[in-house]
């Protein structure tokens, strides 16, 4: 082969690796996210927060709505907590009842496709990063007529969106990362990108969180039986992004927090740290915690309604955490009043 034709060859090889990568690698960025839009009072802040509470999908639980818990006015501090892929606001109402006693407002918002009564859903194919991320947007957006200080907490998929709002937005006082879904165990963490374009453009098919027992798993009655793949994609999507600007930029959140569940069944906690690296050595403020190996802590540590439930040691920890060291807050003296439940 003469030397024009080796040059050629290598010219077509690497075009070809090039449209391959954009293909096959590369994800697109999110599309059509508004800015951020604070509300600027707490009467703005209800009206923002009651008209998400009121959207409603086909085939909804009636109690699977967001959740709001207020004190009637605005406080020094609110905080907002994001549910977990295939749960839904439920899943943190204790949580947020406990923050509430220590005098925040609270804003529990619902993630679409979220919260439906058949726990095997179709529409879960459908999910977005764009829906996850405009979500959580609009939450903290609320947060700010709620709180003069704002806390972002989320489980998961939940931790994953709340790691994407401390890349963008410098608003947010602290944002807590609890098993964030940034890495998984069974998808290599050096391919995730290559796992993300297939989920998105595979067949659809749901997966069983527990393939053995399947619709007679024990658990939450508000929380699905598995996932559709499609649905699952979003997520790698937002997580591949995430990960990619943690290489170029410095979180603009004030303060993270990022805790592991050394035991996580689900979460590959060395790809976690490894963004967790690429924002320090951009300069981020960040914790890390670790729940007690001992404990044996499986991947939904918040939720009541899951039989291996530890919440009286794990609810502490993550108060303790997401408030420490630059707030601590009193205990509300009147313990008899109830959580003001805005609905």
């Amino acid at each position: 082969m003469s030397l024009m034709r080796r040059w050629m060859a290598l010219a077509v090889a690497a075009t070809t690796g090039g449209a391959a990568y954009q293909l096959l690698w590369r994800q697109t960025p999110l599309r059509d996210i508004p800015p951020a839009s604070p509300a600027p009072t707490y009467d703005a802040a209800l009206s923002a927060a009651h008209s998400h509470m009121a959207q409603r999908e086909p085939g909804m639980r009636h109690d699977a709505a967001a959740i709001l818990l207020t004190h009637g006015a605005r406080t020094d501090r609110a905080i907002v907590l994001l549910h977990g892929f295939t749960n839904c606001p439920l899943q943190f109402k204790a949580l947020a009842e406990r923050y509430h006693a220590r005098g925040y407002n609270v804003f529990v918002p619902r993630f679409p496709y979220h919260g439906l009564y058949n726990r095997a859903p179709r529409e879960l194919a459908a999910l977005t990063a764009e829906d996850i991320v405009r979500t959580g947007m609009s939450a903290v957006d609320i947060a700010h007529g709620l709180g003069r200080h704002v806390t972002v907490l989320g489980l998961s998929m939940g931790g994953l969106v709340t790691a994407w709002l401390a890349q963008q937005r410098a608003d947010i006082d602290r944002a807590v990362m609890v098993a964030p879904a940034l890495a998984f165990q069974p998808v290599p963490f050096a391919l995730m990108p290559l796992y993300a374009t297939y989920a998105q453009r595979a067949p659809t098919r749901f997966i069983w969180w527990d393939p053995v027992n399947k619709g007679q798993a024990p658990g939450p009655e508000y929380a699905y039986y598995g996932f559709h793949l499609r649905g699952f994609g979003a997520i790698l999507r937002l997580a591949v992004l995430v990960g990619e600007e943690a290489r170029r930029t410095a979180p603009k959140a004030r303060s993270l927090v990022l805790v592991i569940n050394p035991t996580d069944e689900s979460i590959d906690n060395a790809g976690v740290l490894a963004v967790a690296r690429r924002w320090r050595r951009r300069g981020a403020n960040i914790t890390i915690h670790t729940f007690p190996v001992e404990w044996r802590l499986m991947h939904d540590l918040i939720d009541p309604g899951q039989p291996q439930q530890q919440i009286e040691r794990v609810y502490p920890l993550l108060i303790e955490w997401s408030e420490f060291p630059y707030y601590v807050a009193p205990i509300s003296s009147d313990r008899t009043q109830p959580p003001r439940v805005e609905s």
